[in-house]
């Protein structure tokens, strides 16, 4: 069998860890992040994923199914994190430090996956892209992106409090369970936001506008 290949065009061996989107819900932010174990593979493009756990939270602590079988190409190949406790001798390379953009990052334009919102620049903090990955947006992004939240009306609300703190809240509509995430700036004012929604690459013929 051909060897299958990730978004990234990175090989999947059997065994491996991966991470995928999996819409859930009617609305455009109602994505949920799988971690998985690769199973097996079929003649048709698609792989078997064991679930290891997902971002979405339900009241059972569980993950719901614990099986999907999806394109191959909607994956991502992760280091496995037993190596990765382990260590690699073949590898010294240091693990990048969470949410610090490399130097020379430059920005992107980015959407919502499914909707019009944006453009919204953002500067990524890792050298991989994935939809659920966190960009650094400074202030006044940060407040485009939730006025525009709040005309989805999908069950997630923000605010930002007194101090500057971006808070995100969300109600059983759109997880299981409510819950609140906050954000806090950096020195620079930036706010590093990624794991509630999807994100995409603003399309290079969209207009510069958000569309109403």
């Amino acid at each position: 069998m051909t060897v299958m290949l990730d978004w990234r065009g990175t090989p999947i061996p059997h065994r491996a860890h991966v991470l995928f989107p999996r819409k859930w819900g009617r609305s455009a932010h109602s994505t949920e992040m799988v971690e998985g174990v690769v199973q097996s593979f079929s003649p048709t493009g698609r792989i078997t994923v064991d679930v290891l756990r997902t971002s979405r939270p339900r009241e059972t602590g569980g993950t719901g199914r614990t099986r999907y079988a999806v394109p191959a190409h909607s994956v991502t190949v992760v280091p496995d994190p037993a190596r990765l406790r382990a260590g690699d001798p073949g590898d010294a390379t240091p693990s990048p430090t969470p949410q610090m953009p490399a130097p020379a990052a430059p920005r992107e334009l980015l959407t919502v996956d499914g909707t019009q919102y944006g453009p919204y620049p953002g500067q990524p903090t890792a050298a991989s892209r994935s939809p659920y990955g966190t960009y650094l947006f400074t202030g006044e992004t940060a407040q485009r992106i939730v006025e525009d939240l709040h005309r989805d009306n999908c069950g997630l609300t923000a605010a930002f409090e007194y101090d500057g703190t971006l808070t995100f809240t969300w109600d059983a509509t759109y997880r299981d369970e409510p819950g609140a995430e906050r954000v806090t700036p950096d020195a620079q004012g930036r706010y590093a936001i990624g794991g509630l929604w999807p994100w995409d690459n603003w399309p290079e013929t969209g207009e510069a506008t958000p569309q109403p």
